[in-house]
């Protein structure tokens, strides 16, 4: 977690697709779990920002996505995801 405050973890991920959805569906989960938040916010890049880094970036898109196909599980918390753009 790269921030927690009041409750809220923060995730900036600028990496590879894998650690953000690392984040939000097992992280979040376990730092939940363990009483250190309550929900959690993940900054990722929109499609044209990460088009500009190196390959295999996540991008927002693409993450909006794989949440809304994959399904509300038993485990999710409540969790922001905000794009960003340079």
């Amino acid at each position: 977690m790269d921030f927690v405050k009041n409750k809220l973890g923060i995730e900036l991920q600028f990496g590879k697709y894998s650690f953000m959805v690392y984040n939000v569906c097992a992280k979040m989960t376990i730092f939940k779990n363990l009483g250190h938040i309550d929900a959690g916010v993940e900054i990722v890049p929109i499609k044209k920002f990460a088009d500009e880094m190196s390959t295999g970036v996540s991008y927002f898109e693409q993450f909006v996505w794989d949440l809304e196909n994959r399904g509300v599980a038993d485990i999710d918390i409540p969790v922001m995801i905000l794009g960003i753009d340079a």
